[in-house]
């Protein structure tokens, strides 16, 4: 009889006390639009499907199945699809934790995992599955797959970790108004009000917001706005009327107008094409990846 022990030791190396916040699946759809944006903690997002661009503090560069993008605390990013083939992707937000690579700093970091990647998948698909059941202890479930899905890739990315976010005073302000209008959206927001809000300058920070982030801080709260509205009119019953008051338009005929102009689509008809779609779905069996979850932590 032989007998082959090994006792394995305690390292802390790797408890970093990061927390799951949240998981999303998202397709593209012709309606889409991703605004520049940031966070004050971590996203990885991991392309499932489809070709894009992803933005990054200015660096546009392509992306595909099976890569994955870390984007770090307050770095500004957005994402954009192929029109011909739609981009699919699954984000895990991540707090308390930088990525970083060679002991330096990044704003963002990047890898192909078109090889080797059967674990890779098999942890986005269990977490995108316990966060659809939600059966018990599913928010342990997730939290503990998605630290071994870090340690997956610290292994293969030879990853650096820390808990310190990024910080970049130099945009801080840009950053000061963009949670602002985020969290205050509904409100009565002029330019003025930015500007008295801010203690600056209204054109000086009209110019900044523009430079920063390709259109006006006036424009980014119409955006905003939109994206809220598309959100009640595929989810809630709400009338078109209550819908508007809620997100701050100042009158009906107003959103409806500036809703046609970004989406091509009046408020009634872009609700009466998800009700459609939505039938669809509920009508036919779909992939996995082309079903929609979201879970958020309860801490």
């Amino acid at each position: 009889m032989s007998n082959n022990r090994i006792n394995i030791s305690k390292n802390d190396d790797f408890d970093f006390r990061s927390k799951l916040l949240y998981i999303t699946y998202s397709k593209y759809e012709e309606d889409w639009k991703s605004l520049m944006h940031f966070h004050p903690f971590s996203e990885i997002f991991y392309v499932v499907g489809g070709k894009g661009r992803f933005t990054v503090e200015g660096d546009t560069f392509d992306v595909k199945r099976n890569d994955m993008i870390i984007v770090n605390p307050n770095v500004y990013h957005h994402e954009d699809s192929d029109g011909n083939d739609p981009l699919e992707y699954v984000v895990l937000g991540v707090e308390n934790l930088t990525f970083g690579l060679n002991d330096e700093e990044n704003a963002f970091l990047y890898q192909s995992f078109e090889k080797n990647n059967d674990d890779i998948q098999y942890y986005i698909t269990h977490l995108l599955m316990e966060s659809e059941n939600k059966e018990l202890g599913y928010e342990t479930m997730c939290q503990k797959l998605y630290e071994l899905f870090l340690l997956r890739i610290i292994r293969q990315m030879r990853l650096n970790l820390s808990s310190n976010p990024i910080q970049k005073p130099v945009k801080r302000e840009i950053r000061m108004i963009c949670y602002y209008i985020d969290q205050n959206y509904s409100e009565d927001i002029t330019l003025d009000s930015l500007a008295k809000y801010m203690k600056i300058n209204k054109y000086y920070m009209a110019h900044e917001f523009k430079k920063n982030m390709g259109m006006s801080p006036i424009n980014y709260l119409i955006e905003r706005r939109i994206k809220e509205c598309k959100s009640l009119l595929k989810t809630t019953s709400l009338s078109i009327a209550e819908i508007s008051e809620t997100v701050g338009f100042s009158s009906q005929s107003y959103f409806s107008q500036i809703f046609k102009k970004t989406t091509k689509m009046t408020p009634k008809q872009y609700r009466d094409t998800h009700m459609f779609e939505n039938q669809k779905e509920n009508q036919y069996n779909k992939p996995f990846f082309q079903k929609r979850y979201s879970y958020h932590s309860n801490e």
